[in-house]
This record gives C-alpha cells, structure tokens and sequence, in this order.
C-alpha cells in the first residue's frame, strides 16, 4: 500500500534527527532507519496501530511506536489505497494539543 507523507510530517523527522544528532549522532542514524522501518509496516499493515486515548476530530487516526525510540510516535490514518502519515511526534509533548489544532506552538494568550 502507498504510504503518503504531509508536509509537517516530512519535516517532523528531520528535526527530531537533528536533536538527537546533536548529542549522539549514532542514534539519530538508528533513528531513521528505524522511523524508515516502521513507515514500511505501516505500509503493509495500516491498522496496526491503535487509535490515541482521547477523543479526537480525526475518526481513523492511529498512532505507532518507533521501535528502539519509545518516546517517538508517528500518527497516522489508514485509507483505502494509501497510509497518510500526518506527523511524527516527541510523545513528551502535548500531541494532543499538536494534533488537534494543527499547530507546533500554543498561543500567547493561552
């Protein structure tokens, strides 16, 4: 199956690779051959995944977990000829938030 990567979602990886680059640059090689990896499951198995723990405006989002990287997760919906990876995420974050509303940096007046 097709796997269709969103603008935020190419960029996502390459920062998380950058930072952790910054402090051990073996790991970040790990990393993307990992985060690789798990976009070519995804591929072959869509439903894979389970869906976040809260209560989300996007009905079919699933979300994987990057092998060897617990805290980096990729979100994801299946459709019917494609993957559409919507974004790669430090789940330390507030994903939800990220997910939701579509945006990297809260509001000044939150």
């Amino acid at each position: 199956m097709k796997v269709l990567i969103s603008r935020r979602a190419e960029d996502d990886p390459a920062c998380i690779y950058a930072g952790i680059a910054a402090g051990n640059p073996d790991a970040a090689e790990r990393f993307k051959l990992a985060a690789e990896k798990a976009l070519e499951l995804l591929g072959q198995h869509p439903e894979l995944g389970p869906r976040p723990g809260w209560k989300t405006r996007h009905p079919r989002l699933r979300f994987w977990v990057i092998s060897h990287f617990p805290n980096y997760l990729i979100y994801y919906e299946p459709r019917a000829d494609a993957v559409s990876i919507e974004r790669v995420l430090d789940g330390r974050r507030d994903v939800r938030r990220i997910i939701e509303r579509s945006i990297e940096h809260p509001d000044p007046e939150d």
